[in-house]
């Protein structure tokens, strides 16, 4: 899978006088127009959309983020709520149902993001702030309670998650004997 996320950055950043396909897959079943064609023995297609080099500079860090083994096991064990759990938020503030201005998924999702890390006391007041308003004690203790919630919620679901990964583990604690079962 790393070498998968790599190959499609070399790919993208690819240009007629600097190829980086050495990475895609070969055959003539492969994604990569350039792999397909040398496999079929077709003449080499031009590279017709390709990102500029200060482009594929600012996008190397995330590509090499993307394709850290701990993120792709992670991802593989299926460990995806925290992205599921983002999502939520993003269509919480713009409903998939209504059509909306790229302005307000915008707002939406910095938003949400800023919920996300941040927590939704902390964001109120920076945009409140932003908005020369100051939030009123009712609104920071609503805020401040809405945190705790969802991180009281959080912490049960990693502590169900972990204790139904311990059950198998307990149940096969004794079973290394050779007769055990």
């Amino acid at each position: 899978m790393e070498k998968a996320v790599i190959a499609s950055y070399h790919h993208i950043t690819s240009n007629d006088e600097e190829p980086k396909h050495s990475l895609c897959p070969d055959g003539p079943d492969s994604w990569c127009r350039l792999n397909a064609a040398k496999a079929k023995g077709q003449p080499v297609p031009k590279h017709h959309y390709n990102l500029p080099s200060h482009v594929g500079k600012a996008l190397l860090p995330i590509y090499q983020r993307l394709s850290d083994k701990q993120l792709l096991e992670w991802c593989q064990r299926g460990r995806t709520q925290k992205n599921e759990s983002l999502h939520s938020l993003i269509w919480a503030l713009t409903p998939k149902e209504r059509h909306a201005s790229l302005f307000s998924i915008e707002a939406a999702v910095a938003e949400a993001v800023l919920k996300f890390n941040a927590g939704c006391k902390r964001t109120s007041a920076s945009i409140l702030h932003e908005l020369c308003m100051n939030p009123g004690q009712k609104c920071m203790q609503r805020m401040e309670g809405k945190d705790q919630r969802c991180s009281a919620a959080s912490e049960r679901e990693r502590a169900s998650a972990e204790n139904v990964q311990c059950v198998p583990r307990e149940r096969h604690k004794g079973a290394s004997a050779p007769g055990a079962y």
